[in-house]
């Protein structure tokens, strides 16, 4: 805070004064108060750049006044003042019968200017009073005992209610006065008259500043100079009132006008052609005026304050509101100063009230980027922010879709308030990232980059309830998968490669599995392909081997009907088996010797190979003789196929081709016969023999299916 006194004349007198917080008053050159006030922004207020808004108050005569001014009323009495004032002033104010003349409005405009002295708080400490014609006499203006040249104002001494001043100024007469002691005056006009008269009642004063107030209606003579040095001197300042049509402030060719005495000691001169108006003009010797309200910052500039309640001037006492914007302010300390401006009897003067700002700047925001990576992956972010002038500093980021984002998408930051850290997205495409900074005082400041994800294809494996299997069996898969975007959505699909189309399987996407199911009708390795495939394009496949086969068996002899022999020796595959047998005797059907029998599965080509030998066998009490006989079945990818050879039957050379063959009266023999079991199986059978009496002997045989 700065409180500045600025006064347009020397005859000034300031006193220090207790002063509200950010609020400056002095008083002006007549001692009015002036003061201005900033109630915003408070001393060292922390803003932002850009314009500040100064409000306040200013005021003028609302304070204390400095009370060291006197005022002598000096009246001329001459006779020409008897003259009629048709609009008059209040009447008969002297009380000499003779309403509303000149001399009534000289009367009435010293007492108006008496009555405003008299308010408290002016800066009028003393009054005296002259009157002047040819000759000029000061008044004795109170009852006490003596002669009283000064008196308060306000004084009054006899209690009657009425100011002595007041009452003294309404005995003036034309060619004297008659309170409080009577005077006598020639009714002529002298102005060096009234001037001595004057300066006999001001030099009285003890009050620094002297104000006299001399009104006539004539052209006065005399010689003024030596009076006017005289007042001068004293530090009186006079100021003059040119009465009615009759009279100016400037006299041709006169050593002694109006205008001379006032403007000599630094007063002014006032026409006042209708006389009726004297009360009206004279009490502005004494009043204050609020003129002009400027800013300036950083010791610029005066900028004029224009938003004011209510506008200037204004006449005191007054209080006045103002708004004022600066221009834009930038970052630093910045001083900003209020002047009001003023006026009052004494002269112009000024007062300033500075406050002072800090300009904080915003916080610079750098993103960086732009960047890159891929879904579900955490890319590492290098923002940057500055901010010298704090006072504290938070930062955020965030991340919203641009472009190419599935809807659902999220991102993720390892530490969102960190300047550096990284960010996880749940999906591919352009995102926008946000750096955000706030300071506390600013408004956040914010900046954007971009960051372009790329697709990542899932991971898939597949499983199956059965990768070993019999044709027709139907084989359950479930192939798990993973995804490192969360919020992808997949589809599956299955190759079986047997030919089949492809099939769609089923995606349950919380568990994150893609099923499907198939009854396999071929044989052989059959390498089963899933695939899953996200909505951005990006797939994985995975690949289970799957081999079908044909379940196998074989024996060397069999028999059914009268007489039952089990299958022996009896292979089965799964699981492989070889067994072998050295002979077999049935009483009356069968002899037989080296049996064998075998079957094999091969798990990876899903091959089936079942075979039965028989070295030699004698049937039906010998009427049926057999050598080297034996049956093969082989399934894989390629074929079902059964084959037999037998070396000879009672003799005779067989081979590998089918034939039939009775023997009379006995059974009828088949040879190399491939046929169809119950369930569709192959057959083979090396010998099958069949009595007349329905009794069946096999020999050699095996079976797919």
């Amino acid at each position: 805070m700065r409180p500045t006194l600025t006064v347009g004349t020397a005859l000034v007198a300031t006193v220090a004064l207790a002063l509200p917080a950010h609020a400056a008053t002095a008083n002006l050159p007549g001692g009015t108060s002036i003061g201005v006030t900033i109630t915003s922004p408070a001393p060292n207020a922390v803003v932002v750049p850009g314009p500040v808004t100064v409000t306040g108050q200013a005021t003028i005569g609302t304070g204390v006044a400095v009370v060291d001014t006197a005022l002598t009323y000096v009246l001329d009495v001459s006779g020409s003042t008897g003259a009629g004032v048709a609009a008059g002033c209040g009447g008969d104010q002297n009380g000499d019968g003779q309403p509303d003349t000149v001399l009534d409005c000289e009367v009435a405009a010293a007492k108006a200017l008496n009555a405003k002295a008299a308010v408290p708080n002016t800066v009028v400490g003393s009054v005296g009073a002259a009157v002047f014609g040819s000759g000029g006499a000061a008044l004795d203006i109170s009852p006490a005992a003596g002669d009283q040249k000064i008196a308060a104002p306000g004084a009054d001494v006899n209690t009657n209610g009425t100011a002595d001043i007041a009452e003294a100024l309404g005995s003036a007469r034309f060619g004297g006065a008659e309170l409080f002691t009577p005077r006598s005056v020639s009714t002529g006009t002298n102005y060096a008259a009234g001037l001595t008269a004057g300066l006999d009642s001001a030099t009285a004063a003890p009050q620094q500043r002297k104000l006299m107030i001399f009104i006539s209606d004539g052209a006065g003579g005399g010689n003024v100079d030596a009076l006017l040095q005289q007042a001068v001197d004293a530090g009186i300042k006079i100021f003059t009132f040119a009465v009615s049509n009759g009279v100016a402030c400037d006299l041709a060719g006169s050593q002694s006008s109006l205008r001379k005495i006032a403007e000599t000691t630094g007063g002014t001169c006032t026409e006042v052609p209708d006389v009726s108006r004297l009360p009206d003009v004279v009490p502005g010797v004494i009043s204050s005026k609020l003129t002009q309200l400027t800013l300036t910052v950083d010791g610029g500039g005066d900028l004029p304050i224009t938003q004011m309640t209510p506008s200037l001037p204004q006449d005191g006492p007054a209080t006045v509101g103002y708004t004022v914007d600066t221009p834009a302010l930038t970052a630093g300390t910045h001083e900003l100063c209020v002047t009001a401006r003023g006026t009052d009897g004494g002269g112009a003067g000024s007062v300033t009230e500075c406050t002072t700002v800090r300009v904080n700047a915003p916080p610079v925001v750098v993103p960086g980027g732009p960047y890159a990576g891929q879904e579900g992956t955490a890319v590492a972010l290098a923002g940057q922010v500055t901010d010298p002038d704090g006072p504290s500093l938070s930062t955020s980021w965030t991340a919203t879709p641009q472009s190419g984002v599935d809807a659902g998408a999220t991102c993720t930051f390892a530490n969102p308030a960190a300047q550096a850290t990284t960010v996880t997205c749940t999906d591919d495409g352009v995102w926008t990232l946000r750096l955000t900074a706030d300071d506390g005082i600013n408004p956040s400041a914010t900046a954007t980059t971009t960051l372009t994800l790329t697709n990542v294809a899932p991971n898939v494996t597949l499983t199956a309830d059965k990768t070993l299997l019999t044709r027709g069996t139907t084989v359950n898969f479930t192939a798990p998968f993973t995804d490192i975007a969360a919020n992808d959505k997949h589809t599956c699909t299955f190759d079986y490669t047997d030919g089949g189309p492809v099939h769609n399987g089923t995606v349950n996407q919380n568990a994150k599995t893609c099923t499907g199911s198939h009854a396999f009708t071929t044989l052989g390795v059959h390498n089963v392909l899933v695939t899953v495939t996200d909505d951005d394009g990006g797939s994985a496949t995975a690949v289970l081997p799957v081999v079908v086969y044909l379940r196998g068996e074989a024996w060397a002899l069999s028999a059914s009907g009268l007489i039952t022999v089990a299958k022996t020796p009896h292979a089965t595959c799964p699981p492989n088996e070889d067994k072998t047998v050295a002979a077999i005797n049935v009483l009356g059907l069968a002899a037989v010797n080296a049996l064998h029998a075998d079957c094999t599965l091969d798990p990876v080509t899903g091959r089936t190979h079942a075979n039965a030998r028989v070295e030699g066998a004698t049937l039906l009490g010998g009427a049926i003789q057999l050598n080297a006989v034996e049956a093969s079945c082989v399934s894989d990818s390629r074929a079902v196929t059964g084959t037999s050879t037998v070396g000879s039957l009672n003799g005779r050379p067989i081979g590998s081709a089918p034939a039939t063959i009775g023997i009379p009266g006995v059974a009828t023999v088949h040879l190399n016969e491939t046929t169809t079991g119950p369930n569709g199986q192959l057959v083979q059978n090396a010998v099958r023999v069949q009595t007349l009496l329905g009794q069946q002997i096999i020999v050699s045989a095996c079976r797919l299916g």
